[in-house]
């Protein structure tokens, strides 16, 4: 038995299957592909309408930036006169302050310097009592009695060599 496909082949089916196919795609195209398309088309549509609306949404940002940018720098400029103004009204004030007050200032810096060195030297008296007081007592205790006046002048001469360096 030879295989011939021309033989096969059988124009009733071919026109059987050819109607069926025509049926199943006119019946799929009113029932699915047409609302399939439309749904597609619509959302085409709401898509383009989306785009256009980022669209003029990116260009206002872009002028709001713009603007905002302008107003800051012009912010910036005006703070930076004020500040300008406010610092050389200040040396003024200042500088005339300290014409007025110059005598005063030097006067209390007089006094301060005086109830400085008056503190200083009573610290320094206190402390020099003290380590005699301390010196006293400690060679009192390894050697015994002891000179206070001994003891109040090395304490004086050692204090007075500290001073010195």
């Amino acid at each position: 038995m030879a295989l011939d496909p021309l033989k096969q082949i059988d124009l009733v089916v071919i026109g059987g299957v050819a109607v069926a196919f025509l049926i199943t795609y006119f019946l799929l195209r009113r029932i699915f592909f047409g609302p399939l398309i439309e749904v597609m088309e619509r959302r085409a549509l709401r898509i383009e309408t989306a785009r256009s609306r980022r669209a003029e949404a990116e260009r206002s940002l872009e002028d709001a930036q713009r603007r905002a940018a302008a107003l800051l720098q012009a912010a910036r400029d005006e703070g930076a006169r004020l500040a300008d103004a406010a610092r050389e009204a200040s040396v003024k004030v200042s500088e005339a302050r300290r014409a007025e007050i110059g005598p005063e200032v030097e006067a209390i810096r007089a006094r301060g310097r005086d109830e400085v060195l008056a503190l200083r030297r009573s610290a320094e008296t206190r402390l020099a009592e003290e380590l005699c007081a301390c010196v006293g007592q400690t060679v009192a205790k390894m050697i015994g009695r002891v000179d206070e006046r001994t003891v109040r002048f090395l304490v004086t001469r050692t204090l007075a060599e500290k001073e010195a360096r």
